[in-house]
């Protein structure tokens, strides 16, 4: 089950068991995942606001990507490039992230990632993994 695979690219690698982002859902037709990642305050870079650094918004991003490929291509496929675009502060208890698998090769794959704060759109991401090996 896609879900199933999701739920297992959230865990590994250690980083990601560290994050926390929690696997939602995995939609075969759509090529998309969904994953959520629930505020702590180290993930802030304001002491005592809720506002997710760049940093976690774009490591989000990136497990996202990968996870959309990993998904749907069935094996770990690392990051070769990475472009995040901030478009509004991320300030909420959730950080939702909506990956898309876009294209699918035999060397390499595309994905675009969208994340969120409740209905607000933040950031935007687009992601290059190696489907090599």
């Amino acid at each position: 089950m896609l879900t199933d695979r999701l739920r297992e690219e959230m865990t590994r690698p250690p980083f990601n068991e560290w994050l926390g982002p929690v696997a939602i859902e995995a939609d075969e037709v759509e090529k998309r995942i969904a994953v959520e990642l629930p505020f702590r305050p180290e993930f802030s870079h304001q002491t005592g606001a809720t506002v997710f650094h760049g940093g976690v918004i774009a490591a989000l991003a990136d497990i996202t990507g990968h996870a959309a490929v990993a998904v749907f291509h069935g094996a770990v496929t690392p990051t070769i490039s990475l472009s995040t675009e901030f478009l509004a502060p991320a300030i909420g208890d959730r950080l939702r992230a909506v990956g898309r698998l876009r294209k699918k090769g035999r060397t390499i794959a595309r994905a675009d990632v969208d994340l969120f704060v409740g209905d607000r759109l933040v950031a935007l991401a687009r992601g290059t993994f190696s489907t090599k090996g």
